[in-house]
């Protein structure tokens, strides 16, 4: 990284790196302060308006990625009017995002958490112009282990399983509720369910927290805790850059398992059902 803006970093000590990792064990999540420097959270939010802003990236797409739009649009709450929100596949675009992936002591802090020899498995940027916001309660895709009515929660002795997680990086200030801050529900991770309200979720007593932030700070998610952006009822502008990383198990079931080559005209006259189920695109669009 000698000749990139992004440092090479250094890991916590593995005390603090352990004190790290049972946090967000136990809460589903954890902010640390002070990660970045003001050099790359000024030179990752330049380059994000660049790309977010490029007319020939918003209409740029590849059906072979999951996120097939490279820049996604988000609605205004309260215009209505389609604006640039979410900067997809990331890693593609600039060095310095794939820098990133490995800066430290991000990459150290992954490995903690979902394995040593974990997986690169998504990394985008948020931004959030006044009235862009993911404003509802949700869990990261399907809850992954549902539980059914009849049992509460899962065990609190036992350490809920992750296949992967996010580490959400604050390029600006979020310092107050209208600024749009991060919220979770603590522990909610444990609940084997979906929020279970969308105006105030609570589990076993813990309300909705806020992560009030500055620029450069850093807080750790797991998919499965009940968050949401608040509302960025504000005059400024929300940067969100997010990597996710994935336990090897995972990775290997679900992304490797599913790169067995398959000949173009073979894909090609294969029915729609088959293409779906093996997750692959007709060649050509056809």
């Amino acid at each position: 990284m000698s000749s990139s803006p992004i440092m090479a970093g250094q890991p916590f000590s593995p005390v603090s790196t352990k004190k790290i990792a049972e946090q967000f064990f136990r809460d589903g999540y954890v902010y640390i302060p002070n990660v970045l420097t003001p050099g790359e959270v000024s030179t990752l939010r330049e380059r994000t308006d660049q790309l977010l802003d490029d007319p020939d990236l918003m209409e740029s797409t590849n059906p072979n990625l999951a996120d097939v739009r490279y820049v996604q649009l988000g609605k205004h709450q309260t215009t209505g009017e389609d604006l640039p929100f979410i900067l997809r596949n990331t890693i593609e675009l600039d060095q310095m995002f794939r820098d990133m992936l490995l800066r430290e002591p991000i990459f150290s802090l992954a490995e903690a958490i979902v394995g040593t020899n974990c997986k690169f498995c998504g990394q985008n940027v948020l931004r959030n112009k006044p009235g862009l916001s993911i404003d509802r309660w949700h869990v990261d895709g399907e809850v992954h282990f549902p539980l059914p009515d009849s049992i509460e929660r899962y065990d609190s002795r036992i350490r809920m399983r992750v296949m992967w997680f996010t580490v959400q990086m604050a390029l600006s200030d979020i310092e107050l509720i209208e600024h749009g801050p991060t919220q979770y529900v603590p522990v909610s991770h444990y609940s084997g369910r979906n929020p279970n309200n969308q105006e105030n979720p609570e589990f076993e007593g813990n309300n909705p927290v806020s992560i009030f932030c500055k620029a450069g700070d850093i807080y750790l998610q797991d998919p499965m805790c009940w968050h949401r952006g608040a509302p960025n009822n504000s005059d400024r502008t929300r940067y969100i850059l997010q990597s996710q990383y994935a336990a090897p198990w995972a990775y290997w079931r679900f992304s490797l398992c599913n790169r067995v080559p398959v000949e173009e005209e073979v894909l090609q006259a294969s029915s729609d059902q088959l293409l779906n189920l093996l997750g692959r695109p007709r060649p050509n669009g056809a």
